[in-house]
């Protein structure tokens, strides 16, 4: 890896945004294990153009048609239930924003990636009040940026062990598969406001395996 531009670390259940530079690579490392980012990404150079998870899991397959020409045709358009490595994290005007390059966490991929955060109304759900979510804290640290809460995207929320079960017809999210020192390393592909909550999720599920950790945010430079 190239020159560290900077390194921090991410107490509980806080927030932090990060100008990230076109071909810098920004790493999330769990440092004790089983914690969970919420990460909302935007365009530096506009912030309306922000992280799409809809056209992040896109996939537009080719396949051969039978009839003798042999020529290609387009299938039908996929669409992923996860992202792992070598994955592109599109805008909702399709700006590549950032590519994964490395994950360690096996298995690979195990991230959430369709659903919102978890915000005060949730808690409120099960009868807690006064306690604020993903949802508060990012807006807490992009609103020196102009950016109101209303326009915060669907987050990717990196190490969530959140899963479909066919049998029940729902989600399910359990203990994260990360393990201490486990990472993931994000490529920027073109400059990004970077906004990350440190999951402050402990009171009513086991997303963050129970209690709340730090992580360590670093940024290095690009590869020579």
């Amino acid at each position: 890896m190239s020159n560290e531009l900077f390194n921090e670390t991410l107490p509980p259940k806080t927030g932090r945004a990060l100008i990230v530079r076109k071909d810098e690579v920004l790493r999330i490392t769990d440092i004790e294990g089983q914690q969970v980012v919420d990460v909302a990404i935007f365009n530096a150079n506009n912030y309306r153009d922000r992280l799409s998870l809809s056209y992040s899991t896109t996939r537009y397959a080719m396949q051969f048609s039978a009839r003798r020409s042999g020529r290609p045709e387009p299938s039908v358009l996929m669409s992923k239930d996860y992202v792992t490595e070598g994955d592109v994290l599109m805008s909702t005007i399709y700006t590549p924003l950032m590519t994964i390059v490395r994950e360690t966490p096996e298995p690979k991929g195990v991230h959430k990636v369709n659903q919102r955060m978890c915000n005060r109304r949730f808690y409120e759900s099960f009868g807690l009040h006064g306690i604020e979510g993903c949802h508060e804290i990012i807006s807490g640290i992009v609103a020196p940026y102009g950016i109101r809460p209303e326009d915060i995207p669907d987050t990717i929320d990196f190490f969530m062990n959140y899963h479909h079960d066919c049998a029940s017809h729902a989600w399910v999210a359990e203990a994260p598969v990360s393990k201490p020192g486990d990472f993931v390393e994000l490529r920027a592909d073109t400059d990004c406001l970077v906004a990350i909550s440190n999951c402050p999720e402990d009171h009513v599920s086991m997303i963050n395996g129970g209690r709340c950790t730090p992580m360590r945010l670093q940024i290095f430079s690009a590869a020579a």
